[in-house]
């Protein structure tokens, strides 16, 4: 029996007042299909993440238009995120700068409740603290249970705010620009986890400007710019040289080795 896709747009865009942010995005993520999302700052990346967790909705157009979160054109974000993972570098930074005291297991516990850290009147149900545990094995960071985010390195935070969504038995994960801050050992570490969410089961959403974190289970890539999709389709297609030199306004070369992507510039 086929699944319902994690996303179908079609014809969606959004202005903020006079200003057009994302025009005629047409995007179809089918359940287990790993995509890619590449632009450069300011392509309407960030704009798009907020479309997929229900923070902006669509602006009305005379066409017709559409957009659908697992089937369901409306949601409310606390039932999504049980769906649907999200973790963004907004969300790390929060983190980072004000849950500096909270353990590895609280801050995964946080995200039955989409709360920065724990509060006295929240239930926490039977079965919260098992499950959190399980979503730190699951990454294989149990011995960040105890520990202070504050003494955490970037790459531990992230895994850790990766563990909070998969509290849920989310179907997808949307990952924006997850090896920001890493060291070159953490970026491959955490390329290794996304992997392994990936042929587990879980579908990844990749949202980045970096072509090398295109990994190899990724069969989709969409490249965009200037709000919009500039070529979308099978990755062997899309990812090439004279596309990604037009989406990043500079003479590139790209290399291909080993199921991995690199570019230089020409």
């Amino acid at each position: 029996m086929t699944k319902t896709p994690i996303l179908q747009f079609e014809n969606v865009n959004l202005r903020y007042f006079e200003t057009e942010v994302l025009r005629n995005i047409d995007l179809v993520i089918a359940d287990g299909e790993h995509c890619a999302i590449l632009g450069p700052n300011g392509s309407g990346k960030s704009t798009l993440i907020k479309l997929i967790s229900s923070e902006l909705y669509p602006s009305i157009v005379p066409d017709f238009s559409e957009r659908k979160i697992l089937g369901e054109d409306a949601w409310n974000i606390a039932e999504l995120r049980r769906y649907i993972g999200i973790v963004t570098n907004d969300l790390h930074n929060s983190f980072s700068v004000d849950g500096g005291n909270l353990t590895g297991l609280e801050t995964v516990m946080s995200g039955f409740f989409g709360t920065l850290g724990l509060f006295p009147h929240q239930i926490i149900k039977q079965g919260y603290e098992d499950k959190a545990k399980l979503a730190l094995k699951r990454l294989g960071i149990e011995r960040l249970s105890g520990q202070k985010i504050g003494t955490m390195s970037t790459g531990e935070l992230r895994k850790c705010l990766v563990a909070r969504a998969l509290v849920h038995p989310v179907r997808a994960i949307l990952l924006d620009e997850p090896t920001v801050g890493l060291d070159i050992k953490a970026q491959l570490d955490f390329i290794e986890m996304m992997r392994a969410l990936a042929n587990d089961g879980t579908t990844v959403i990749l949202i980045t400007h970096h072509i090398e974190e295109v990994f190899e289970e990724i069969s989709k890539v969409l490249l965009i710019k200037d709000g919009r999709i500039f070529t979308q389709g099978e990755k062997h297609d899309v990812l090439t040289a004279a596309n990604l030199s037009q989406v990043f306004d500079i003479n590139l070369m790209l290399h291909h080795k080993n199921g991995r992507y690199s570019v230089e510039v020409k």
